[in-house]
């Protein structure tokens, strides 16, 4: 098992990519929670107690873990815990282009990880900025994991969740996908990770894995990146395998070579991830909307455009009234409206 350490996203899935599942498929899951500790308990539980150290009390900073478990390739991207952080929104916004690009081309789901025993009526808010960085499209690719170490049967844990209407209402919105995780029977036979796996697979055969033009945009410049690195590495690439084939001989060398193939592979993915995640820049949020609240709020925007960022908010509002009040969407209207005069406030701030 190897650890790696390591604003609005454009609204929209690719559905039609869904690949052919099985338990050879890597799984890459894209992790928010309602406390750090809830998400480093079950990254521990998944792929061992070595992803975070014991000093790792609070994730401020977006960590891509990495790993073999049931003999299937695992990675988990813990995105910044924001019930436990103020992070200013360029820190928050770098973080998340990092959650972006260490699971590119898509996060097969997104795991909100929740205490069943400490629900509030303001479960439901978790959601407000996964919405908001993904779209409401990532609502049927998010996974609802109730992480608990009692052992307690999941029936009565079902039975006690469902009294909470801000959960039923997530779960709702998730469309029904949830399930308990028992960290205790989880150490001793390992079932509520076989679990897991199995409802990802499943939502992946329903849905896809969720994806959009910034995480496909993403990959590409990644996968530049990465032919760059090895470019730049191409004398060490040589020189390392003269000395594997002086050193090793027989059926040894092919498996040397290519565990240093799979090593370089690795290194170069990784840095190339980091690199791009520096220079991307998501600037579709007016294109999002426009799907959101109809084109009036896209062609409203476009006029703002003109005079500016400040202009772009308000014009894209102004918009957002005449497409929304044509369209009967008063409601995202109004959102829409809010959010973007608190923009151009924070633009001249």
């Amino acid at each position: 098992m190897a650890a790696v350490k390591g604003k609005a996203l454009r609204r929209g899935s690719f559905e039609h990519d869904r690949p052919n599942m099985s338990s050879e498929t890597p799984l890459r899951l894209l992790v928010f929670g309602s406390s750090s500790r809830d998400q480093i308990s079950l990254t521990h539980s998944v792929l061992g107690p070595d992803v975070f150290t014991a000093d790792d009390v609070n994730i401020s900073a977006t960590k891509k873990s990495s790993g073999v478990v049931q003999e299937r390739k695992i990675t988990l991207v813990n995105t910044p815990n924001l019930q436990d952080n103020d992070l200013p929104d360029s820190v928050l916004h770098k973080e998340l282009r990092k959650a972006v690009c260490f699971s590119s081309p898509g996060p097969h789901a997104v795991m909100i990880v929740l205490d069943p025993f400490h629900l509030t009526s303001d479960t439901l808010n978790i959601l407000k900025p996964v919405v908001h960085y993904f779209g409401d499209r990532v609502l049927k690719h998010t996974l609802i994991v109730l992480y608990h170490e009692r052992d307690l049967t999941t029936l009565s844990i079902e039975d006690e969740v469902k009294k909470n209407k801000s959960f039923r209402e997530l779960a709702e919105k998730c469309v029904q996908n949830y399930l308990c995780f028992n960290e205790e029977k989880n150490q001793k036979e390992g079932s509520q990770t076989q679990a897991l796996f199995a409802k990802v697979d499943e939502m992946v055969l329903e849905h896809g894995m969720f994806s959009n033009l910034e995480f496909k945009d993403a990959e590409k410049r990644i996968q530049i990146e990465e032919r760059f690195l090895r470019k730049s590495k191409e004398k060490e690439i040589r020189e390392t395998l003269k000395v594997l084939e002086n050193k090793h001989s027989g059926e040894a060398l092919p498996s040397e070579v290519m565990k240093y193939e799979v090593k370089v592979q690795l290194e170069c993915r990784e840095k190339a991830e980091l690199a791009v995640a520096d220079k991307v820049g998501f600037t579709v949020r007016v294109v999002d909307y426009a799907v959101a609240v109809g084109k009036g709020a896209f062609v409203g925007a476009l006029l703002g455009f003109a005079i500016g960022h400040d202009g772009m908010a308000v014009g894209a509002a102004i918009g957002a009234a005449l497409g929304g009040v044509l369209g009967g969407a008063a409601n995202a209207v109004w959102s829409y409206i809010s959010n973007s005069f608190a923009d151009a406030h924070k633009g001249t701030a």
